[in-house]
C-alpha cells in the first residue's frame, strides 16, 4: 500500500466522526509542502483546497511530509482531521469550524488544532486496522540550500487568502497570533519567503 492508498482510508474511517451534521465530499489526498510555509518554525503542516480551485471540481488536501507522529495529538491523522473540517465547506477557523471541531474531537485554539484523548483514541483503532503509515517524514533541515533555508526577518508578510488584503507584522506578534483581516474577519496567512 502506498501513502495516498493509506490517507485515503484514514478519510473512510474519519467520516462518521463528521455525521450526520457535515459533509465530507469526495477528496483527493497526498503528502506535499504548503506553497508557503513548509519548512518554517511555524511550519504549516496541511492545507486544503476548494472544490472550485481543482478542474476535477475535488477538494484537495495535502499533509507536511516533516510530520513524523501518526495517532498523536499534532500526528498526521490529526492533520487530516482538522483539513477534513475544510473540505466540508469551512473556511477559516471561526466558530463554524470550532463547532465542527469540536464536534469530532480536535480540542485548543482552532487554527492549530490538535487531537484530543478521545480522539488519539480513535487514531490508534485506525491504525491498528489500516496499518502503519507507510512515510518516512523528511528532514529537510541538513540539506537545504541558503535559498531555501526560513527567513529569520523580522518582519513577515500575511494576507488574506480570501480578498487579497496585505499587512507587514513583525515576529513578536505573529508568536502571539496570526491577524484575522480586517475587511472579511477570515484568518490570514502568513508569508514565508
Amino acid at each position: 500500500m502506498n501513502r495516498e492508498e493509506w490517507l485515503n482510508m484514514a478519510v473512510d474511517e474519519l467520516r462518521p466522526l463528521f455525521e450526520p451534521d457535515y459533509k465530507v465530499p469526495d477528496l483527493k489526498i497526498s503528502i506535499g509542502f504548503p506553497a508557503k510555509g513548509g519548512l518554517s518554525k511555524r511550519r504549516v503542516l496541511g492545507v486544503c483546497w476548494k472544490a472550485e480551485a481543482a478542474t476535477d471540481n475535488k477538494c484537495q488536501i495535502y499533509i507536511n511530509p516533516t510530520i513524523a507522529d501518526i495517532s498523536g495529538p499534532d500526528g498526521v491523522l490529526s492533520v487530516v482531521a482538522h483539513e477534513m473540517v475544510h473540505a466540508c465547506g469551512i473556511s477559516g477557523h471561526g466558530k463554524e469550524f470550532a463547532k465542527c471541531g469540536l464536534k469530532i474531537g480536535l480540542e485548543g485554539k482552532m487554527s492549530s488544532s490538535a487531537a484530543g484523548q478521545d480522539l488519539q483514541a480513535r487514531f490508534r483503532l485506525i491504525e491498528k486496522k489500516i496499518g502503519m503509515f507507510p512515510h518516512a517524514p523528511l528532514v529537510p533541515t541538513n540539506c537545504l540550500s541558503a535559498s531555501q533555508k526560513p527567513d529569520k526577518c523580522r518582519i513577515h508578510k500575511c494576507t488574506c487568502l480570501e480578498c487579497g488584503y496585505t499587512v507587514r507584522v513583525s515576529a513578536k506578534w505573529l508568536d502571539m497570533a496570526i491577524p484575522n483581516c480586517p475587511v472579511c474577519n477570515k484568518e490570514m496567512q502568513r508569508e514565508m519567503k
